[in-house]
């Protein structure tokens, strides 16, 4: 990043990280929520020292495209909504009502008031310069549990299938970043009542193990499933979904080694399929995204202190 600004200049150079975080009106902290990394990847990718991988970029230069269109389409409707009235006068004031909590649940936005006051400011920019005979002001206003005039933005929301909430598309998964899934990996390895561990399995006649991969799965139900799903608390406690964890029995008894794997170690895995948690796969140029495998590390360390020890609880040999 150049760093040859000129003197007395009133700000530093932007960076794509920093364009896109301010864009969508989040703080370090919502962005590091939203992106599934750490506060202190944010803060590298926002000043330059450490680039911000591509397809991150470029994901989100799609979802403020996305975002851009729908603030046209609901802007439309409130201007429509101003002309639209009994005695077929122009009605230039319109409220706009922040979503309720519920609303911001099934709709996968960020509780971020920051995205909403961008997002909100740039719907009444839009509806002011819909022209003379069609323009009207946007007030914000609170929240309504019910649709009415000062919500209809929600159904675009709805029916646009924008996903906001600490969640990254890449081609057709979904990577969810779970707040509470490592409190819950710690509490789970630690009573160990519900973990399954699944061995590499000896091939032929040869007495060693040919594949150096232990697995172990423990059932799982994050929050973000049931609205995702539209299930209620008697179908949820049908659901069975696990967390499967790959580890190699070989490796630094730090479980350090996990921060440097090129592949994701932790998978949500449901329906017989398995989605992503959050993938771990970049360079490590751009290693702090791998926070997934490191925050592993850490709770396997707690836990068990060292990889001699956990592979002693788990009773794995190799002849």
């Amino acid at each position: 990043m150049p760093d040859d600004m000129p003197e007395g200049y009133p700000f530093k150079l932007p960076t794509p990280a920093s364009t896109v975080i301010a864009r969508f009106g989040f703080s370090q902290k919502e962005a590091a929520a939203f992106y599934g990394v750490r506060l202190v990847t944010i803060k590298k990718w926002i000043s330059g020292k450490m680039e911000m991988p591509d397809d991150l970029l470029l994901e989100s230069y799609v979802k403020l495209d996305a975002l851009s269109h729908l603030m046209d389409f609901i802007a439309d409707k409130y201007c429509d909504q101003a002309a639209d009235n009994e005695t077929c006068e122009h009605m230039a004031g319109q409220y706009i009502s922040l979503p309720s909590i519920r609303q911001m649940m099934h709709g996968f936005m960020p509780q971020s008031k920051g995205f909403f006051e961008t997002f909100f400011g740039g719907i009444a920019a839009k509806c002011y310069a819909a022209g003379q005979d069609r323009f009207c002001y946007i007030t914000p206003c609170e929240p309504d549990e019910d649709l009415s005039d000062t919500n209809l933005w929600l159904i675009p929301w709805f029916e646009s299938g924008l996903v906001m909430d600490m969640c990254i598309e890449r081609e057709d998964e979904i990577i969810r970043f779970d707040v509470s899934l490592y409190d819950y990996l710690r509490s789970e390895l630690k009573s160990w009542k519900n973990v399954v561990v699944r061995m590499p399995k000896p091939e032929g006649d040869n007495p060693t193990w040919d594949l150096d991969e232990i697995g172990l799965e423990l059932p799982y139900v994050p929050d973000w499933y049931a609205e995702a799903h539209d299930l209620n608390e008697e179908q949820m406690t049908l659901v069975d979904t696990t967390v499967s964890i790959s580890l190699n029995a070989t490796g630094a008894e730090d479980f350090s080694d996990l921060g440097a794997f090129q592949s994701r170690a932790i998978h949500f895995v449901e329906d017989n399929e398995i989605r992503v948690m959050m993938e771990a796969f970049e360079s490590p140029r751009d290693a702090d995204l791998t926070a997934t495998n490191e925050n592993l590390a850490i709770v396997l360390r707690d836990v068990f202190g060292t990889r001699s020890a956990f592979l002693k609880h788990i009773n794995y040999t190799q002849s």
